[in-house]
């Protein structure tokens, strides 16, 4: 069976998919991040306050690099280019450690 090129399919859908895919990721973590920040701010405000500096931002630079990666994406496909690097499983990597580190904070020192 051969594969034709002109399918029924949009290969664009596939990049839409992942990118909802990462946007349900970051959200799950940020929303997690909310939870734990109110945790942590019944215990001490200052450690919510760090808390949240370290990490809030981090999970809107996520949806950023989201978006600058579906965009890229989408024209790179256009163009029949490779697709983009690894910076956003990276990221995601970052918030997932401290959102970790975070909770077992909380654990250990609550």
């Amino acid at each position: 069976m051969s594969e034709r090129p002109d399918g029924p399919w949009d290969p664009g859908l596939q990049i839409e998919r992942t990118t909802l895919a990462w946007l349900r990721t970051t959200l799950a973590f940020v929303v997690g991040l909310l939870v734990l920040l109110r945790l942590i701010g019944h215990e001490s405000a200052l450690a919510a306050l760090i808390c949240a500096l370290l990490t809030l931002p981090l999970g809107l630079a996520i949806s950023w690099l989201v978006w600058r990666r579906h965009l890229h994406s989408e024209r790179r496909l256009r163009e029949r280019a490779p697709l983009p690097g690894a910076a956003l499983p990276a990221a995601v990597t970052a918030l997932a450690v401290l959102a970790g580190g975070a909770g077992l904070a909380y654990v250990l020192f609550s």
